[in-house]
């Protein structure tokens, strides 16, 4: 059972963790050129602190993916885009807790060296390249994810740690790549709200953040947006595992280049503290995390 619910904190963590010279008021907005191709790279760090019977546990996750989206087409009047979204490469240690040590670099044969990290080796080495189909507004919101059919029929092949990414989870995770703009002009201290829903096995984990524009960086001249996100969860009725979040804070900053229509650079800090019964077990735990994704040179 401790296994399955670091995967499920794990995948919480990861959703939230996406959420990324102006003038006096200025429309931000997401802009593309038809075969382009965009990269970014997002880091992960993780420290979870987990209390089983008066026990702590404590588990060090560390990760940076290599994402690339390819411009199929653009629609001129609305500014709406086709894209193919890829993973090219993932990397990941992990250290203590009940899934042990963890090295692991989709770019190496290296054998992770624990059946648990073999069987995330083995997930990871059928998402790497495969194309996601993504429509995306240019506020940022995605309307539409298809998933290839092959990558579905391959993942449940892969036992427990496959079945869990079945079509409707992989589309919610490609669902919080982009950050989500307002479609009116804004100027320095507007603020909207961006919300994200997603399914769990436990319930249903909803996402708002508090988005604030502050005017212009200084140091890089892009539009930079405030984030405070807020995490609610609604148990689902007769899920064997309840999950109840005690606590969550965090903050993060968006950089938007406007000129181009993309976002920089986003990082956000996160701490949850929750509590997860489950067949009269209970695990009282705390993540802390450092998300961020940088567009690459």
């Amino acid at each position: 059972m401790l296994v399955r619910s670091f995967a499920h904190f794990a995948f919480i963590a990861a959703v939230v963790g996406g959420i990324s010279a102006a003038s006096a008021q200025e429309l931000l907005a997401w802009r593309f050129t038809p075969g382009e191709s965009l990269n970014y790279v997002v880091q992960q760090n993780m420290t979870m602190t987990m209390d089983v019977k008066g026990k702590q546990q404590t588990v060090e996750m560390n990760q940076t993916m290599d994402m690339q989206w390819k411009i199929a087409n653009v629609d001129t009047a609305t500014g709406d885009v086709n894209m193919a979204q890829t993973v090219e490469r993932m990397r990941m240690t992990s250290e203590g807790g009940p899934i042990g040590s963890i090295t692991y670099d989709s770019s190496s044969d290296a054998d992770p060296g624990t059946p648990y990290g073999r069987a995330l080796a083995d997930v990871f080495r059928k998402l790497i390249r495969q194309e996601f189909g993504v429509h995306m507004r240019s506020t940022g919101k995605i309307d539409e994810v298809t998933v290839p059919e092959s990558l579905v029929a391959s993942l449940k092949q892969s036992g427990t740690t496959g079945n869990a990414l079945d079509e409707a989870t992989l589309k919610q995770l490609m669902t919080q790549s982009a950050i989500t703009l307002p479609e009116k002009p804004v100027q320095q201290g507007d603020s909207w709200d961006s919300v994200q829903q997603v399914e769990m096995p436990f319930g249903t984990v909803s996402v708002k953040s508090r988005l604030t524009y502050q005017g212009t960086d200084p140091g890089t001249g892009y539009a930079k947006i405030a984030m405070v996100p807020s995490i609610t969860v609604t148990p689902k009725q007769g899920a064997t595992v309840d999950l109840a979040l005690t606590k969550t804070e965090g903050t993060g900053t968006l950089l938007f280049d406007a000129a181009r229509g993309r976002i920089a650079k986003s990082d956000l800090n996160l701490t949850m503290q929750m509590k997860m019964t489950s067949f009269g077990q209970v695990i009282d735990q705390t993540i802390q995390q450092k998300t961020s994704m940088t567009l690459a040179r």
